[in-house]
């Protein structure tokens, strides 16, 4: 690795960004009609922060100065390094810019939409492996390194991400929620099984009549959220799992209602009248029903005779 400071001129710029093809992170508008105003008012320096390349090439840091640079035709002299290692991408601007969609896209190739939904998939399922309440699940940031470890723990193709944002976007449901309790699901069920609720949910549930759970689910989330795609994740994959249980042990189903946090209810004393503060603890989330052999076709009709096949 070495650095050489060098006039960095537009043509250059767009060399390295026909070459970016390692760095997945997307450029942001903001980021670079920030550069634009520093150059265009003469604001620009030369400072130890400038253009990353690795040894093959690929621009990994500085991609939002190259775009300013081509957009406002501006030459800058700036520090230029070169060939560092392709996995020091995941340590730059690590506490700072990158999400964990950004890092899930570099590890997984996967397009930044559906990377960004795994990424958020993975921190609710470490923070549930980890033994946090359901309320925390969403809190903290997963650095590079642990986010390539959730990926081989929880692997998720592409694929299964787009078919479950596609699901989402018909129930007005969470592709990130259905993502959770696929996976949820499947660490006791074959994906088969599970694809027996995830498959047959939004548009394919108006072919079920009664009250199918998948049918249920379907409409809960429609009538919910109003036509909206929520983004309530965790709520919604404990709902997904609810459904799905319902569906195997043929069991019927009003609403699904969402999970109740802890809190403080108010209720009159029956002997004196008077006022009293009672607590309550927040609900708990909802376990998978065991994998058995004893599965009602109440509603998989015949499905229900090839899930152990």
């Amino acid at each position: 690795m070495y650095s050489e400071i060098v006039e960095v001129t537009p043509e250059k710029c767009a060399s390295w960004m026909e070459k970016r093809t390692c760095n997945r992170v997307p450029l942001k508008r903001s980021n670079v009609d920030k550069f634009k105003s520093i150059l265009r008012g003469g604001q620009f320096r030369t400072t130890h922060q400038g253009f990353a390349l690795d040894w093959h090439g690929c621009l990994i840091d500085g991609q939002h100065r190259a775009a300013a640079l081509i957009e406002t035709d501006m030459t800058v002299t700036a520090q230029v390094t070169y060939n560092l290692a392709p996995d020091t991408f995941a340590a730059i601007d690590g506490g700072r810019v990158r999400t964990a969609g950004d890092f899930v896209a570099q590890i997984t190739h996967m397009k930044q939409s559906n990377s960004n939904v795994y990424g958020a998939a993975l921190k609710i399922l470490a923070n549930r492996a980890a033994g946090l309440h359901w309320t925390r699940w969403t809190s903290g940031r997963l650095t590079a390194e642990q986010l390539h470890e959730l990926v081989l723990k929880w692997p998720v193709e592409e694929e299964r991400i787009l078919r479950l944002v596609g699901k989402g976007k018909q129930c007005h449901a969470s592709a990130t929620g259905l993502t959770v309790a696929y996976e949820i699901i499947t660490d006791g069920w074959p994906g088969h099984v599970a694809d027996l609720f995830f498959d047959r949910i939004g548009d394919a549930s108006r072919e079920f009549v009664g009250r199918d759970p998948r049918a249920m689910y379907t409409n809960t989330m429609l009538n919910v959220n109003r036509g909206i795609v929520s983004r309530d994740s965790v709520q919604q994959s404990a709902q997904a799992i609810k459904a799905f249980n319902a569906l195997i042990s043929g069991e019927s189903i009003g609403t699904l209602k969402k999970m109740k946090m802890a809190g403080v209810k108010i209720i009159a004393d029956r002997r004196t009248g008077e006022e009293v503060h009672q607590e309550y603890l927040a609900d708990r989330y909802p376990e998978v029903i065991p994998a058995t052999t004893h599965v009602s076709d109440r509603w998989l009709g015949g499905d229900s005779t090839r899930l152990f096949e």
